[in-house]
């Protein structure tokens, strides 16, 4: 994956799918020890007890962190 900016406040992203929807959903693109996604093959799903006995890094989705994540929800792009 390759590492991108968010085209609102210019903070490193990258792109993973929805564990539950499928869909594409922007994480911050660098780990956070209160993140609440992990990673795994390009899957974002939610962090859990394997999660941490395997070690896996954290993430937050930009929408929990981005300042102007409302003028992005729902929208097709």
């Amino acid at each position: 994956m390759a590492e991108q900016t968010c085209r609102s406040c210019s903070a490193p992203i990258i792109w993973a799918e929805s564990h539950t929807t499928g869909k594409p959903i922007p994480l911050d693109a660098a780990p956070r020890a209160d993140g609440n996604l992990s990673l795994v093959k390009g899957v974002a799903r939610a962090y859990d007890l394997e999660d941490a006995s395997l070690h896996r890094e954290r993430f937050a989705s930009h929408f929990a962190t981005c300042p102007d994540a409302d003028t992005w929800r729902g929208s097709t792009r």
